[in-house]
């Protein structure tokens, strides 16, 4: 005799057998409406059949059903044992909840786009299912109240499970194991997020940390040990920091959180590393987030939003997404190789300033350093830009349409394809630089920028550099009043490298005497000149190999040096041999 648990209703259960309602497994007919005592050939014929009414469970016996099942009546599904009760979705969607009230238990569901997909059908039960060799594993879609408990996860192409805008739902123990994307959770609303998911949900072995009204609270390393994956959701002066967050749909993941810092996080192999979403001054800084399918930092619908320091290279869509996030700052920002490097959609009145967004996809058509749809009174300004694409709306008569701020009255941009001059050898060329319709950068950088902060009599001073060369090695040595740099470039090519001190550095030094070491082939000064803020040095120089060995490790061959090059050039040499200084040292000493 085979014992079954049996539902009248959809989830109130009974013992029974099939020798007591009378069924058999005769002329091959395996799928069992408990209710009716019928039986019928496939899972999907038991489900249309006339007689199968809202209420009903189906009990399927053990075996492989190719058919793609979809359940538009508020049923119960339940395998003879998941291990032996296949079904085979052969490419499709394998099972279909179409309706509320439905449960699917005990099955092995594979080779389907979707293994199990809830799709606006709310109270669903998903239990004890085993779902492989899909695209996707099991997504709720717009479906409340769901109870996805002791499912098992493997080998899915996407999401492992993915909650999508199905708030209110309980998930305990179910595994996830080798899926590209494990996890996730999205949605619009604030009920959208408040779910009760338990750390007995695992990724790859790890506890899922969905966290929700927290408040003063710092996660690390030390304070969670283990973690599958990290969620924030309507939480407060939240710190997290130095953590490995990777191959879930969000790397780390915060939904209405304000008043809270991520630091340090290394975000990779994510659909998308860091999302903050519908949250408020949030601060993203000294992170990576690399090789992200969609982007590396997404910010959504989350004002005063703040990206600091952070390196976004090698993400397939964008390195830094801004979605309807005013008063924002991305600043100091490595974001290269991406198909947008910044990615600025509907936000207004931010800041976006000393970024390096120069490097683009080789070979990639429609790769641009940034792009800016329906964002206005923005200020872009000291940034390393190849391209830039505007996407602005349409005038309506005399409506005007306010475009952005492309430099700060004296500093634009640096434009790596631009072709300009500097007569006046400032750093700045000459002429504007028409970036589109309404947006014009009227200082247009001769070379890239960089900021350096030096500490001197216990104040913090911002000396700052504009260069066409690769600048390293930046050192301020304040008993000698000395700056040092090493600046590199193509062999054999002009450099400049204009530097600017304040003026209040200068002067706290005592005799206004300052020291330059630059390593390169003779560095001449061009120019020198003062504003009310700070004293200006213009410096030229040849970009060169010196003769001079400095150790028998490596032989380099400095054909490029920096972003810039490498675009040009492809690659950096290096070879077994006696390695070679880039540049020959010169000190210039100069009064202020």
């Amino acid at each position: 005799m085979v014992s079954l648990l049996v539902f009248p209703g959809p989830f109130t259960a009974w013992s029974t057998s099939l020798e007591q309602i009378g069924l058999s497994q005769t002329n091959g007919l395996h799928v069992h409406n408990l209710n009716t005592t019928l039986s019928y050939s496939g899972i999907q014929e038991a489900v249309d059949a006339a007689q199968t009414i809202a209420g009903h469970v189906i009990r399927v016996d053990s075996g492989v059903y190719s058919e793609r099942v979809s359940v538009n009546k508020a049923l119960s599904l339940v395998g003879e044992d998941r291990s032996l009760t296949v079904i085979d979705g052969s490419g499709g969607t394998a099972v279909q909840v179409q309706t509320d009230n439905v449960e699917v238990k005990n099955f092995t569901v594979r080779n389907g786009v979707f293994g199990i997909y809830v799709n606006h059908s709310d109270n669903a039960r998903l239990i004890g299912n085993v779902v492989s060799d899909c695209s996707y594993g099991i997504r709720l879609y717009y479906s409340r109240n769901a109870r996805v408990l002791g499912n098992y996860v493997s080998r899915v192409q996407y999401f492992g499970i993915d909650l999508d805008s199905s708030g209110n739902s309980f998930l305990r123990d179910n595994q996830m194991v080798g899926t590209k994307y494990n996890f996730g959770v999205d949605g619009n609303s604030l009920s959208d997020f408040l779910n009760d998911i338990g750390e007995s949900n695992t990724v790859n072995g790890k506890p899922v940390r969905y966290l929700v009204n927290q408040r003063e609270l710092v996660i690390d390393s030390l304070t969670f040990q283990s973690i599958g994956y990290l969620g924030l959701v309507n939480s407060t002066n939240v710190t997290v920091k130095e953590l490995d967050v990777m191959n879930n749909k969000q790397g780390l993941f915060f939904a209405f959180v304000s008043n809270s810092s991520i630091t340090g996080l290394n975000a990779i192999d994510n659909w998308v590393g860091i999302y903050v979403t519908h949250s408020q001054n949030v601060s993203v800084r000294s992170s990576n987030a690399n090789y992200n399918f969609d982007y590396g930092i997404k910010f959504f619908v989350s004002p005063r939003s703040y990206a600091i320091g952070n390196n976004v290279d090698n993400n397939g869509w964008a390195g830094i997404g801004l979605f309807g996030s005013p008063s924002s700052n991305l600043d100091k920002n490595e974001a290269n190789f991406n198909t947008y490097n910044l990615h600025i959609v509907s936000t207004n009145s931010s800041i976006i300033s000393r970024n390096n967004a120069s490097g683009l996809f080789p070979y990639k058509a429609g790769s641009f350093s940034i792009a800016v749809y329906y964002s206005h009174n923005n200020l872009i300004f000291l940034n390393a830009f190849s391209t830039a694409l505007l996407y602005v709306e349409s005038r309506n008569g005399s409506t005007f349409t306010p475009g952005n701020k492309w430099d700060n009255g004296y500093e634009g941009n640096y434009w790596l394809n631009r072709v300009g001059t500097d007569d006046d050898f400032d750093g700045v060329g000459d002429a504007e630089y028409k970036v589109g319709e309404d947006n014009v950068d009227g200082f247009p950088l001769m070379g890239s920028f960089q900021d350096f902060f030096v500490l001197f009599k216990g104040r913090f001073h911002s000396i700052t550099v504009i260069s066409n060369s690769t600048i390293s090695n930046f050192k301020f040595n304040s008993t000698d009043a000395r700056i040092s740099l090493t600046a590199c470039g193509p062999n054999g090519t002009l450099g400049f490298c204009r530097v600017a001190v304040p003026n209040v550095l200068i002067r706290d030094m005592g005799n206004g005497r300052l020291d330059f070491v630059i390593e390169a082939l003779q560095p001449t000064l061009v120019r020198n000149w003062t504003d009310d803020n700070n004293h200006y040095w213009y410096f030229s120089y040849v970009h060169l190999v010196s003769t001079e060995p400095e150790s028998p490790d490596l032989w380099f061959i400095p054909y490029v040096c920096g972003v810039v090059a490498l675009l040009m050039c492809g690659a950096i040499v290096f070879v077994a041999s006696k390695k070679w200084r880039p540049c020959s040292k010169v000190k210039l000493s100069y009064r202020g």
